[in-house]
């Protein structure tokens, strides 16, 4: 089989959508690249007048270059005027079924290639992503996202508790899927928290975010008072209440979410309940708590760079607990709240 009859076939079968993905992406090459329109002008034969009409016509087609020889040897005669017809008629066929398949030719030519980085506990991590956008990985969380940015929109998934500093990017929104959120911005920086044991919660400290739930369509017809979108600016926070909508809180210090970049622990009259899936995460530990009431009390305080013990020795002073540590599993027994 010579080349115009490989070309032929390969038009052909994309035609009748019988086409293989490797065969459409070596198509979409050769179209992009000029090769087969170059292989089909140098086929026909026609008189030199149709140069300048023929590049008309393709300039028509949607996202296809006219890729017309600039020095064509042609003969005037009536079949050369029928083969360059039919030249015309198999370009913009397959320039236009390659428009109407664009999303997919383009997935196939230039993939998104996902990164998925897994954060252990007791450990923080920095990356940095292909737009320059810099990001803080808390314990225990887990981030997806593109190695480039190479669609019309910057899309990551989170789980966990994540700091963003978003490079400024107009054309591009950064758009943050975790749990039953999404962040939107442009550029800004922020603190994403969605880990499963707390409720999801985003904090601002520049710039402006949008915060939406994913399923708020599945939720129209509900209380019409209950806020399913929110937008933050500096020192403003979201906290997510499921069909209550969202607690919105002003004027929040960046130490109180921010801390745990620089190893703080900051505790701003949390419950124990709520300071252990915490520590837990911070230390790489399962703590076991014999005492309902316990759970109920509220400490005070900031621990920087802090050992497990350190912190625990705080806990028993202020609370007078005892406590207990075996391996990765910490118990703590009696206690009261003052």
């Amino acid at each position: 089989m010579d080349q115009h009859q490989f070309y032929k076939k390969l038009l052909d079968r994309y035609k009748s959508n019988q086409a293989s993905l490797e065969e459409i992406e070596v198509l979409f090459h050769l179209i992009k690249t000029g090769e087969i329109e170059q292989s089909v002008f140098e086929s026909i034969e026609s008189g030199p007048f149709l140069h300048e009409e023929i590049a008309g016509i393709l300039k028509t087609v949607p996202d296809v270059q006219p890729l017309v020889p600039s020095v064509v040897s042609l003969r005037r005669s009536r079949s050369g005027l029928w083969k360059a017809a039919a030249a015309i008629v198999i370009i913009i066929s397959v320039s236009l079924t390659i428009y109407s398949r664009k999303r997919e030719i383009r997935d196939i030519v230039d993939p998104v290639r996902l990164v998925r980085v897994e954060v252990p506990l007791g450990r923080v991590r920095k990356l940095e992503l292909s737009d320059g956008t810099q990001v803080w990985l808390n314990a225990g969380s887990i981030l997806e996202y593109p190695e480039k940015f190479n669609r019309e929109k910057r899309v990551l998934t989170l789980e966990g508790e994540a700091f963003f500093q978003v490079s400024h990017d107009a054309k591009k929104p950064f758009i943050i899927h975790s749990g039953e959120l999404n962040t939107v911005v442009l550029g800004t920086s922020f603190n994403v928290k969605t880990y499963d044991d707390s409720p999801a919660q985003v904090s601002v400290r520049s710039g402006k975010v949008s915060v939406a739930e994913r399923a708020a369509d599945e939720l129209k017809g509900g209380d019409s008072e209950v806020q399913r979108m929110v937008v933050l600016t500096k020192d403003q926070q979201a906290t997510y209440l499921g069909k209550e909508g969202f607690n919105i809180r002003k004027g929040v210090p960046a130490g109180e979410y921010m801390g745990w970049q620089e190893g703080e622990l900051v505790f701003t009259g949390k419950t124990l309940l709520e300071m252990k899936p915490v520590l837990e995460r911070w230390y790489g530990v399962k703590i076991l708590m014999d005492s309902k009431k316990l759970a109920s009390c509220r400490m005070v305080g900031s621990y920087r760079q802090e050992t497990l013990k350190n912190v625990l020795e705080a806990m028993r002073f202020a609370l007078n607990i005892t406590y207990k540590i075996e391996g990765n599993k910490v118990t703590i027994r009696g206690g009261s709240c003052k």
